[in-house]
């Protein structure tokens, strides 16, 4: 007589021989509908992970002769990119300058001068970028803090050429200058728009970073109207934001999108960040240069401004939030011997209307230093209308320039 132990051993024995035999058929009907659908397994040389999923950004698409291999930019991009940089590139100069140097400490000085020995013995040396912008004339545009303050300014192109460089003029509070050359047959570059270039285009960053000539980085363009605070406390506006590397000595250069032409001038970077560049926009740039060419010096207002807020508005009884609220005006500018003040909204310059704050800076460029302009301001619940004569942006910086009262915002 069999035992319950006898009995129980066959019976699991069978299940587990029901289960492998289920397994093994599970397997193979699954191996059949694999090679009968196409799908790729994962073995080497076939798409794992995100690639297997779909089509990446900048992928060629599986045409009907076979697969593709994803890549980061597609071919066409590439072409465009080489492209770009070949045409632009040769009008990319590098820009050397010499500064007067500055012996800080007045006993050293003192000693220097009773010892006969030069108070300045060293010349400073500095390093940037710079862009041809018309051939025939020679002129070049660059950042101000590039040549600013230099008493020597030369410039070499991509083919050997060298120049002593003349500066036409310098506008701190856009961070533009303008170069001047002797003029010929030199390489020019096309100056395009930022305003219509989409977030997310790609763009080439062409400069002379830490003197290494016509180096290239590409990016995209992250974002615009961007606002940064420079060292001298003057706002720069109307900033493109490019996770393209820009290192020092690409200040001046060329920010170019792949139709090869040139939508930024390289200025600034977040050096504790990563990706984090600004150039100036080349519409603005194209402004201020043009300015400067005609006349060597830019218009200044003499105040600190900003974007009024919704509820600042209603708190001065405007209709809508337009216009720039005057934050401070410089003692004995140009604004505020006019008798603008603080507080005041301003909401017309000349023949333009001010709805922000960018909108006044670009109608106080349209005008010539010297200029006598109509503002148009809300003050106390009125609007009122000032008349104005434009000064010179001064060129020494705006640390000793006293406000009443200190405030921040664009200077203007």
């Amino acid at each position: 007589m069999k035992t319950a132990r006898g009995r129980v051993l066959p019976l699991v024995l069978g299940i587990l021989l029901a289960v492998l035999l289920w397994v093994l058929v599970g397997a193979g009907v699954s191996w059949f509908l694999l090679q009968r659908s196409g799908r790729p397994s994962r073995v080497a040389g076939s798409p794992i992970g995100p690639a297997a999923r779909g089509p990446q950004p900048g992928a060629v698409p599986a045409g009907a002769g076979g697969a593709s291999v994803p890549s980061a930019v597609s071919e066409q991009s590439e072409n465009a990119i080489t492209a770009a940089i070949a045409r632009v590139g040769p009008a990319v100069v590098n820009i050397d300058t010499s500064y007067q140097p500055v012996v800080r400490d007045p006993m050293e000085r003192i000693l220097r001068n009773l010892m006969g020995i030069p108070t300045d013995p060293f010349p400073r040396k500095g390093q940037g970028s710079g862009i041809i912008i018309d051939g025939e004339r020679g002129y070049i545009l660059t950042n101000a803090h590039v040549v600013k303050g230099a008493v020597h300014v030369g410039v070499s192109l991509a083919d050997g050429q060298h120049f002593e460089a003349q500066v036409v003029g310098i506008d701190p509070l856009s961070e533009i200058a303008v170069l001047k050359v002797p003029g010929g047959e030199l390489p020019a570059a096309t100056l395009g728009s930022a305003a219509e270039l989409p977030i997310g285009s790609w763009v080439i960053a062409i400069g002379n970073p830490f003197g290494f000539q016509n180096t290239v980085t590409v990016g995209v363009l992250s974002a615009k109207d961007r606002q940064i605070k420079g060292p001298d406390g003057t706002v720069l506006q109307d900033l493109l934001q490019t996770d393209a590397s820009i290192n020092p000595g690409n200040s001046g250069g060329a920010l170019v999108d792949l139709n090869g032409n040139v939508v930024g001038i390289p200025t600034a970077i977040i050096p504790y960040a990563q990706g984090i560049g600004f150039a100036v926009s080349v519409d603005v740039a194209k402004q201020v240069a043009e300015r400067l060419i005609a006349t060597g010096k830019m218009p200044w207002l003499g105040i600190s401004h900003r974007d009024i807020a919704p509820d600042e508005a209603r708190e001065l009884r405007l209709a809508e939030p337009r216009g720039t609220v005057v934050v401070s005006a410089v003692r004995g500018g140009p604004a505020a011997r006019a008798g603008i003040r603080p507080r005041d909204v301003i909401t017309g310059l000349g023949q333009r209307s001010v709805e922000n704050a960018k909108e006044l800076s670009v109608a106080v460029r349209s005008h010539d230093a010297g200029e006598r302009v109509q503002i148009t301001i809300w003050r106390e619940g009125g609007e009122h209308t000032l008349s104005v004569t434009l000064g010179e942006v001064p060129q020494g910086g705006f640390r000793q320039l006293r406000a009443s009262p200190p405030g921040s915002g664009s200077r203007g």
